[in-house]
């Protein structure tokens, strides 16, 4: 899935450490968790790992669950830096046009957009998921599933419905999903409906 939106913000690297995601851009993301004290950038995580580990989805050999991260201690988030990072970059290199890591960072550090993280069997990372909030000019509430990378494949689809869960505690009016045609089917499957179509043309050989 890819977002749209592409912006030369000066964080990333330089700011964030090694990679996209370092200890002060983590820490960057708690200050302004606490700071906003905002219930739509936040899930309650004072319950213990029911709260943490918002759902789970089992194939035949896997479990796979999905967590919000906006208030892990970096202790916790650093278990996976290596391959988030690994599995950002190779997003950003596989749609060089549409991803900008400096836009993630910035956003996620700002409380404009969420981090998930598709864990398997508990522990191992399988893949990433943003979200964004974002107000219509009609005074919608929509959390927009902007980014999802890394490995599972469709399987991974099913874990939407509990991001569709944590939009309807925050009162979200709706969801949209930026994906690729391959999804359709399941998400169709789920209640989502095509809303429009993304033509591209390149103009230049």
């Amino acid at each position: 899935m890819v977002s749209g939106q592409v912006m030369g913000w000066r964080v990333g690297r330089q700011e964030c450490g090694s990679g996209w995601m370092g200890r002060r851009c983590w820490r960057k993301v708690q200050q302004m968790v606490k700071a906003v004290g905002r219930k739509d950038v936040k899930i309650d995580c004072q319950k213990g790992k029911k709260a943490q580990n918002v759902t789970a989805q089992q194939d035949s050999q896997n479990l796979y669950s999905i967590h919000l991260t906006n208030q892990w201690p970096w202790e916790k988030i650093a278990l996976y830096q290596e391959a988030i990072n690994a599995a950002m970059q190779k997003y950003a290199k596989r749609f060089p046009d549409d991803v900008c890591l400096d836009t993630i960072a910035k956003e996620i550090a700002g409380g404009q957009a969420q981090l998930w993280l598709i864990l398997k069997n508990e522990t191992q990372f399988s893949a990433f998921v943003i979200t964004k909030i974002e107000m219509t000019h009609t005074g919608k509430k929509r959390v927009v599933i902007l980014d999802l990378a890394g490995k599972g494949g469709l399987k991974l689809v099913k874990l939407i419905d509990q991001i569709e869960k944590w939009a309807r505690t925050i009162h979200a009016d709706e969801m949209l999903t930026m994906g690729r045609f391959g999804w359709s089917k399941m998400l169709r499957q789920r209640g989502h409906a095509i809303n429009l179509i993304h033509y591209r043309k390149v103009l230049t050989l």
